[in-house]
């Protein structure tokens, strides 16, 4: 039997409601493709949409009723891929048509990294495009070595889940997603991956699902521990920089955290944070301030988040 060439993770908990149009998304894509579902006990018959969906689409359903977390489920299914290549799709998110097609062309062209990212386009939860999310990395395909591709994202993770690809058993061999990372586990992983360049398309070919329930916005009532969330990335990765680079973006990094954490605490109708923030950015000073505001991209972040808070009357 003829390996796939990727494989496609999804970790599944109680996502009926948009389990059906990521699964569709997916359809006339599959050629050489794996899926593994790894569902967490849904009791809102995910499992049966999954079943449901194996007549049509390859789909391998690993039953984890005990498991406690996205990042947890997402690792078993890695260790479960056959596939070199490997790609995550949450149950809310979507795959543009000629997904596949893209990341075959990019990993076929350019061989050398362990990771492939493009664009994606930001949606609402009935499915409406409400903006765009990716890194700054220009408007053509390019290569960019470790260097270029840190110097924005570990100020600033601006790459939607469901838009990398990257090699199966680098990512085991750095150990998977960390699990006590319910935040920004996968931003510690692209800093890993991209150690060894980065391969970028600004095509959006994928969606990113925004909603009121989603766990950035459930989980980060605990400022403290959301702080915590943020700093772990950048003190893993920024001692692996030359001193003078990783000293520059430690303090944009650390006003990016910063007004993350402020942003937080306003969604939730706190203050706290507000200070920090405002020092934080305003001793970058002006010359690092476009700098700023081009590696957080925080108006593309920013602006579909505050359209759809004005929509609910939030």
């Amino acid at each position: 039997m003829r390996l796939p060439w990727l494989s496609v993770i999804m970790p599944v908990f109680n996502g009926r409601a948009t389990l059906n149009d990521a699964l569709s998304s997916l359809a006339d894509q599959c050629d050489g493709i794996e899926i593994i579902a790894v569902d967490q006990g849904s009791t809102d018959g995910s499992r049966d949409v999954l079943q449901a969906a194996q007549t049509s689409l390859p789909i391998r359903i690993i039953d984890n009723p005990e498991g406690k977390s996205w990042t947890e489920n997402t690792n078993i299914g890695l260790r479960a891929a056959s596939a070199p290549l490997v790609t995550m799709l949450h149950q809310d998110d979507i795959w543009a048509n000629g997904r596949a097609a893209l990341l075959k062309d990019m990993s076929n062209r350019h061989q050398d990294v362990d990771i492939w990212v493009h664009g994606a386009a930001l949606i609402d939860e009935q499915g409406r495009t409400i903006g765009q999310m990716g890194p700054p990395f220009g408007n053509a395909r390019r290569a960019l070595h470790c260097e270029q591709a840190l110097s924005h994202l570990i100020v600033q993770n601006t790459i939607a889940l469901p838009s990398v690809m990257f090699r199966r058993d680098v990512a085991l061999h750095k150990g998977g997603l960390d699990e006590e990372l319910w935040y920004t586990a996968d931003w510690d992983l692209w800093l890993d991956l991209a150690e060894n360049g980065l391969v970028w398309d600004p095509a959006c070919a994928a969606a990113f699902r925004i909603h009121a329930s989603s766990l950035t916005m459930t989980g980060s009532r605990d400022l403290h521990a959301f702080r915590h969330q943020l700093d772990v990335p950048l003190d893993r990765h920024l001692p692996n920089l030359p001193e003078r680079l990783a000293t520059r973006l430690r303090r944009l990094a650390q006003a990016s955290n910063a007004l993350n954490v402020c942003l937080a605490g306003l969604h939730h109708r706190s203050i706290h944070g507000v200070g920090r923030a405002l020092s934080s950015f305003l001793m970058l000073g002006p010359l690092e301030w476009r700098r700023f505001f081009i590696s957080t991209q925080i108006k593309n972040r920013l602006a579909p988040r505050l359209k759809l808070a004005l929509k609910r009357g939030t």
